[in-house]
């Protein structure tokens, strides 16, 4: 579960960009690092069983929290008050979602528990059984077993749509998306949001790799008779991925607080706060 790659490759683009004093893209990534050690010393302590767990795992997220540290003392990143402004963006959505709960149809106790569970695993057997749906919130699973019940069945798709409008109107603010879309000749605006950005910023809350996300994204593009290069495509990613670091864990607090019980409306509204929106 723990991806050494992830840690080096995004700690050595950091060194990069802050050599070159691109400071506003060093951050970008070096925050994507915080917010992944923090989800894996979760994994660690509270998820992994006994035979997932690798002491050169410990090892590897001590030494990176400890580079963090240094660097923190030295550019100033204020690692530790975002932390804080997480936890307490959290415990306002889920406050929210007490209230919500209450003046409205709650989900009966034993699906709550369930809908729990899925989430507090994490692992990878449980990422690819609902990647779909962790795509696109109101995405409908045509396979799923009669009687089995949707998380989401007391929302409507609208309801749904303002979270990822939400977190992918503040992605377009981040470079020039126009020029960006440019770079898809055959597509526009809604083919670039729902087939290019929503699956990196989704992908990467997830942990997932620039190759799995563009091998995804690469079959999709096929369907729709769109054609382009997996390596071109990797690089994009790559690239979108530095940027948009904000979104990328904004999706994930979004999905967990959804999975919560939380009503989109107030997820939005956290959100604002975080995303500086």
């Amino acid at each position: 579960m723990i991806d050494k790659n992830f840690y080096l490759e995004n700690l050595s683009a950091f060194d990069i960009l802050i050599e070159d004093e691109d400071r506003k893209q060093a951050e970008a990534v070096i925050y994507r690092v915080f917010s992944m050690l923090q989800r894996d010393k979760i994994w660690l302590r509270d998820v992994a069983t006994e035979e997932e767990i690798f002491e050169e795992d410990a090892e590897l997220l001590e030494e990176v929290e400890e580079e963090l540290k240094e660097l923190d003392q030295k550019y100033e990143f204020g690692f530790d008050e975002f932390y804080k402004l997480v936890q307490q963006e959290m415990k306002k959505i889920q406050s929210n979602a007490g209230s919500d709960l209450i003046e409205n149809d709650p989900l009966e106790d034993d699906d709550y528990e369930e809908d729990d569970d899925i989430f507090a695993e994490d692992d990878e057997e449980t990422f690819d059984e609902d990647e779909e749906d962790l795509y696109d919130f109101d995405e409908d699973d045509d396979d799923e077993e009669e009687g089995d019940e949707d998380a989401f069945s007391h929302l409507s798709d609208e309801e749904l749509d303002l979270i990822e409008d939400f977190i992918l109107s503040s992605a377009k603010t981040r470079f020039n998306f126009p020029l960006f879309v440019q770079d898809f000749p055959e597509g526009d605006e809604v083919f670039v949001d729902g087939e290019f950005l929503l699956p990196v910023i989704a992908g990467k809350a997830f942990g997932e790799t620039d190759t799995e996300i563009a091998e995804k994204m690469l079959s999709s593009f096929m369907m729709l008779g769109y054609q382009i290069e997996v390596n071109d495509l990797i690089q994009m990613i790559q690239e979108k991925g530095k940027e948009l670091g904000p979104e990328i864990l904004a999706f994930k607090i979004a999905a967990d607080s959804l999975q919560q019980g939380a009503h989109p409306r107030d997820i939005v509204r956290q959100l604002e706060q975080l995303l500086g929106v």
